[in-house]
């Protein structure tokens, strides 16, 4: 699969990428049951994860190119880990820092559980795909494999796409 730079999905979420993905994180997020979805990339130049795309209620204000530092938000976490990764609530856990536009965000629309796995493409990662839901929800083993498998196949949506656009 062909690796390309955030700047590829566009301005403000428009371009064949950002549909594909928008669309690929409903299916996500409808697969799931989750409040919403959030693809992060990862900005090459400046080390960041930019939100390039997302699904749920409230639409995509607040959430598209706000940016995280490395290692910052359970995307940060499961781009530096490797692995999907999750937390009962990211607004009270200690051991993952959380950018204050994000806090902002949890907040208003009520999202406590945050888990993310890495998207990998052309055999490295290029980002993450989190999955936020309001407070009580868990993910066991099964739910990490799951969560795992659809940004697998989130990144074979966005192969295919990149590949159609030319």
């Amino acid at each position: 699969m062909e690796r390309f730079p955030a700047s590829s999905f566009g301005v403000g979420g428009a371009g064949v990428l950002a549909t594909a993905a928008e669309h690929a994180l409903e299916t996500a997020r409808q697969r799931l049951g989750v409040r919403r979805t959030a693809l992060f990339w990862l900005d090459d130049v400046s080390g960041r994860l930019r939100c390039v795309a997302t699904a749920g209620v409230g639409g995509r204000e607040g959430w598209l190119g706000q940016t995280l530092a490395a290692g910052v938000g359970m995307a940060g976490r499961a781009v530096r880990e490797g692995h999907p990764v999750w937390t009962p609530d990211l607004l009270a856990d200690p051991r993952v820092p959380i950018a204050p536009w994000l806090r902002k965000r949890l907040e208003a629309e009520g999202l406590r559980t945050v888990a993310a796995a890495p998207v990998r493409m052309g055999g490295a990662v290029q980002g993450a795909l989190g999955f936020l839901d309001g407070p009580g929800r868990t993910f066991d083993d099964d739910g990490l494999r799951r969560i795992g498998r659809l940004a697998d196949e989130v990144a074979g949506d966005l192969g295919r796409a990149a590949s159609a656009a030319g």
